[in-house]
């Protein structure tokens, strides 16, 4: 999931200077943007492969981040039943039915548009509304081209629209924050998130972890707000599908990267819908993202989770 991959931002995106529409965002939107929004405030969670001590640790979460297979079904079900039964919104991820090059293309072509229509009406039966994702951080994928990944993202997006106008169905593509970095050459996030999907998704999915540069939420969720700006996207929202804060990288310790970014989220609720942190060890992963790396770093996201802009469903 925290794969580097090599992309880039282009120029015109790459500032981090607040435009005027992100200047304004702190005064929380009064419309709703999404099944189940409740503006001004921020849906914050967490993902892990033990759920049950996850929320021993922390307590009640407004959001819950789970992965699957094309053919997870059973387990989609299961868990979305009971986090809609504990008011909290679940974000799932879903692979496309075979990850090798030609999966996307597959799936653009209409070959797999029956399950599409069994997904959607799935989704459909539920009491309330799931966060959808197709295939989080393509970028890290050899399944195919961008645009192959693009044409299969909107084909799912306009079958389940066909199918059930969509009922219940948050749908929200994922890319890696490291697409936009300025210092990646290679990144180029528009040829995932292409018009067609920008058009259609509820809001944009960024998977945003703290690194060696120290920079937080207010210089890199910045940049992507602006990235949405200049594409004429002002009013289109993020969400953090992961996130994770740790004390490997000096300073800022994981406590102020956390703090600081959280306080600068809930200042800007009419862009930002959503946080996910990623609570596992899962992924071969260097750093120690768990929230009890430290009692500080925890009870930090326990504030966090108790201010009066997080919000369960």
């Amino acid at each position: 999931m925290l794969k580097l991959g090599s992309f880039a931002v282009i120029g015109a995106a790459a500032s981090t200077t607040l435009g005027s529409s992100l200047a304004s965002a702190a005064t929380p939107g009064a419309t709703p943007q999404f099944a189940g929004h409740k503006p001004g405030h921020i849906f914050l969670g967490a993902s892990g492969p033990d759920f049950a001590t996850s929320l021993a640790e922390t307590g009640s979460v407004g959001l819950h981040r789970t992965y699957y297979s094309w053919t997870g079904g059973t387990g989609e079900t299961r868990n979305i039943t009971k986090d809609h039964a504990a008011n909290r919104l679940p974000w799932i991820s879903f692979k496309p039915p075979f990850t090798t090059s030609g999966g996307w293309a597959a799936v653009a072509s209409g070959k797999y548009d029956a399950d599409i229509r069994a997904r959607a009406r799935r989704y459909a039966t539920y009491a309330k509304p799931v966060i959808v994702t197709f295939n989080h951080e393509p970028h890290n994928d050899a399944t195919g081209t961008p645009a192959e990944f693009a044409k299969a993202w909107t084909r799912i997006h306009d079958i389940m629209k066909s199918e059930t106008s969509l009922k219940n169905v948050i749908d929200v593509p994922i890319i890696g924050d490291w697409c936009y970095n300025p210092t990646n050459k290679n990144g180029h996030p528009e040829q995932y998130i292409t018009s067609a999907v920008l058009d259609r998704c509820a809001f944009l999915g960024v998977d945003m972890y703290q690194n060696s540069t120290g920079d937080g939420y207010s210089v890199r969720m910045a940049r992507i707000l602006n990235w949405l700006d200049v594409r004429g996207y002002s009013n289109k929202m993020i969400g953090l599908g992961e996130t994770g804060a740790c004390n490997g990288f000096g300073t800022p310790n994981a406590v102020q990267w956390w703090t600081a970014g959280w306080t600068w989220a809930a200042a800007h609720t009419s862009r930002v819908a959503a946080i996910s942190y990623f609570n596992s060890t899962r992924g071969n992963l260097k750093q120690n993202w768990v929230l009890t790396e430290t009692a500080a770093k925890l009870a930090a996201f326990k504030t966090s989770l108790s201010s009066s802009t997080a919000c369960r469903l």
